[in-house]
C-alpha cells in the first residue's frame, strides 16, 4: 500500500470505524490531518508556522537522559480532554491501529504502565522538556510516527493518558528529488586534493540505516567513480549529530555506512574489496550540534582514499 494516499483511505476508515481518529476534513478547530477520538474535547492549542520541534524518544537509561531529536517546520500542539468513560489502552490502540491498519511507519512507542517510557517521576519534566501532558508517572503510552504524502513529509506525536491526550504534528516540506548535488569531477577533485569528500545528497529516513530512494542519484555518481577509476579503494564512513547516546551513534553511522557499500557492491556490481564501511558517530562534526543547521551538516557520509 502506498502511504501518499493515506488521507483518503483514513477518511474511509473514520466512516467504517465510528470511534476511530482519522478524518479527511477538519471538525472545530482539529488538526487537519488528524481528528481525535469521538468526545475528546480540545482544552488547548498552540501552532507556529515554522518553529523547532523536540522529539521525545524515550529515556536512556544507562546514561540517565532523555533520546531526543529535533524537527523543525509547521508545528501544531493540540491537548485533549479525553472522554471520561474511555481507558488509556481503549484511545491509544484506536491511534495506533489506524496508523498500522493504513501502513504508516510507527518510529518509537512506550508504555509508562511497564515504565518503557522514562524511569521514575516524569509528569513535569515531560511538560517542561516536551509539552507533553499525557505521561504520568505510572500511566500513560505514547508514540512517534511518520506520515507521507505526495508533496509532504510530517511526524506525528501522540501521548495518551487518563485524562489528556496530546497530538502534536510537525509538517515539514519533502526534499527535492532527481538533482545531484555532487557530481564525477567534484569528487575526484576532493578526493586528489585532501585525500576525501563529503558525498552530499545521501539521505536516510530518521534513526535508521535504510537509503532513501532520492540517494541514488549521488550513489550513482560514486560508482562511476569507481568504475572509471578501477585501482581506487575506500572507506566510506558514517557520520551523525551529537543526538541521542554515544552507543546508539556509532552503531547508526556504521550501519549508514555500509548500507552505501551494499548498494554499490550489490546493485552497482562494484568489487567487494574495494570499499569498507565503517562509523565514527559524532566524533568528527565539522559544525555546531546546538542547532538544526549544524546538525544537519555532521550527518553526512565521506569516502576516504586507502
Amino acid at each position: 500500500m502506498k502511504k501518499h494516499v493515506w488521507i483518503s483511505l483514513f477518511a474511509t476508515f473514520v466512516i467504517a470505524h465510528s470511534q476511530t481518529i482519522f478524518a479527511a476534513k477538519t471538525v472545530h478547530t482539529d488538526h487537519a490531518l488528524v481528528a481525535p477520538y469521538s468526545g475528546s474535547k480540545i482544552y488547548q492549542k498552540d501552532m507556529k508556522q515554522y518553529d523547532e520541534y523536540k522529539v521525545f524518544k524515550g529515556w536512556n537509561k544507562e546514561e540517565k537522559k532523555y533520546v531526543t531529536d529535533t524537527l523543525e517546520g509547521k508545528v501544531t500542539k493540540i491537548l485533549y480532554v479525553n472522554p471520561p468513560e474511555r481507558s488509556v489502552l481503549e484511545l491509544y490502540r484506536n491511534y495506533q491501529n489506524a496508523l498500522k491498519k493504513n501502513d504508516i511507519e510507527i518510529i518509537y512507542e512506550c508504555n509508562q504502565a511497564d515504565m518503557e517510557c522514562v524511569n521514575g517521576y516524569v509528569g513535569a519534566n515531560l511538560r517542561s522538556k516536551f509539552d507533553l501532558h499525557g505521561i504520568g508517572n505510572k500511566t500513560g503510552r505514547y508514540f512517534f510516527a511518520k506520515l507521507e504524502q505526495d508533496e509532504q513529509t510530517a511526524y506525528l506525536a501522540i501521548a495518551v493518558g487518563e485524562k489528556y491526550s496530546d497530538v502534536h504534528v510537525i509538517e515539514m516540506k519533502k526534499m527535492e528529488t532527481g538533482k545531484v548535488e555532487l557530481n564525477l569531477d567534484a569528487l575526484g577533485e576532493g578526493l586528489d586534493k585532501l585525500g576525501y569528500v563529503v558525498v552530499k545528497g545521501i539521505y536516510f529516513d530518521l534513526d535508521k540505516t535504510d537509503l532513501k530512494a532520492e540517494s541514488m542519484a549521488a550513489i550513482d555518481e560514486v560508482a562511476k567513480l569507481l568504475n572509471q577509476r578501477p585501482d581506487l579503494k575506500l572507506y566510506v564512513v558514517g557520520h551523525t549529530d551529537m543526538q541521542g547516546n554515544l552507543a546508539h551513534n556509532m552503531s547508526l553511522s556504521e550501519g549508514r555506512a555500509k548500507s552505501v557499500v551494499d548498494v554499490l557492491v550489490n546493485q552497482k556490481s562494484i568489487a567487494e574489496d574495494r570499499l569498507e564501511g565503517h562509523g565514527v558517530g559524532p566524533l568528527s562534526p565539522v559544525a555546531s550540534n546546538l542547532d538544526e543547521s549544524g546538525r544537519a551538516q555532521n550527518r553526512r557520509v565521506v569516502l576516504v582514499q586507502k
